[in-house]
């Protein structure tokens, strides 16, 4: 499901190596695609995927675009979790959250 955006994550971690100049906009794009994407799979954003952009998306504003990167990679990665990883791996770093369904559609 998100072979692209795995490509495009790719490229820009390439891209940010170099510099970070004009590449911000790129980032926040990025996120939001990721958003997208997670609405057309699970109908919403699951509440860890949706922690990890909305960090991604203050760390552009703090200019640290490896950092909003790596955000942006651990949304999609624990979006491929079975239920049983991803509500563990949540909970146990957010005691207070709330189990609920992942998928809406």
């Amino acid at each position: 499901m998100f072979d692209e955006l795995w490509s495009r994550v790719i490229e820009l971690d390439e891209e940010l190596s170099s510099s970070y100049e004009y590449h911000q906009q790129d980032v926040l794009h990025l996120a939001d695609d990721v958003e997208d994407a997670l609405v057309e799979e699970f109908g919403h954003i699951p509440p860890w995927e949706k922690k990890e952009l909305e960090t991604a998306k203050k760390f552009v504003d703090s200019n640290w675009l490896k950092a909003a990167l790596n955000a942006i990679s651990t949304a999609l990665v624990v979006s491929e979790y079975s239920d049983e990883e991803y509500w563990g791996g949540f909970t146990y770093t957010n005691p207070r959250a709330a189990i609920s369904k992942r998928r809406i559609v």
